[in-house]
């Protein structure tokens, strides 16, 4: 253990949370279904209009924003191969998803995840999720600091963050409310205060999986 480590390593039990998911209306499941007071029922013939690539990618990038690695491994193993070949965006969602994977069995970490996001071209449609994916990735990857170290190097924080070095300080003292001494160029965390409710938000992923799952009869049946 260095002197900057607290008791605990970066990924023993941490229940981490997303703090944006009310975002994830941007999808595209708004002009995917209709209301009722008792339900909501998808419009087969919108739905049946749609490509099904363009159903994929929110899908899939929804799932990776909610962590929820299994769903977005099943999603991926039912893209038809050649979908997977034409899409740059669906290739490279699959990429972030091996990389968070990688992560989980601690064999890699969540800026490499945040880099390929970052350098990544997105179209319009599908940008906002991605802003909010790399969120939720920095979010995660602060928790864990704040949880794993007493106090760190600013260079640390900055490069596990994807933040530069020179205003990475700053940045963490004022949305984090972390503590930082220029004299000796350490950050001191502040433990998170606020479990985050996965669930919050999370009605549009039933919407997309519902899309999906009837073009994929259909494209079975046809």
């Amino acid at each position: 253990m260095n002197k900057y480590t607290a008791c605990r390593h970066p990924h023993s039990n941490c229940s981490n949370r997303l703090t944006r998911l009310s975002r994830l209306g941007a999808t595209k499941s708004s002009f995917l279904y209709t209301s009722s007071s008792s339900s909501r029922h998808v419009s087969a013939i919108e739905v049946d209009a749609v490509p099904l690539n363009t159903i994929y990618e929110p899908l899939l990038a929804s799932y990776l924003v909610a962590h929820d690695l299994f769903s977005a491994r099943s999603l991926v193993h039912r893209i038809p191969r050649e979908l997977k070949a034409q899409s740059v965006q669906l290739s490279t969602l699959i990429q972030v998803m091996e990389l968070m994977q990688q992560w989980e069995r601690q064999n890699g970490n969540l800026k490499d995840t945040y880099a390929l996001l970052h350098k990544s071209r997105w179209n319009s449609s599908l940008a906002p999720l991605i802003a909010l994916l790399q969120d939720s990735i920095q979010n995660r990857e602060l928790d864990l600091l704040a949880k794993a170290y007493t106090s760190l190097p600013v260079q640390l924080a900055a490069s596990r963050i994807w933040l530069e070095e020179d205003t990475a300080a700053e940045q963490l003292v004022a949305t984090r409310g972390w503590r930082y001494d220029a004299s000796t160029g350490l950050l001191y965390p502040k433990a998170p205060e606020v479990s985050y409710n996965r669930t919050i938000g999370l009605q549009e992923f039933g919407q997309l999986a519902d899309v999906v799952a009837h073009l994929e009869v259909r494209q079975e049946s046809s």
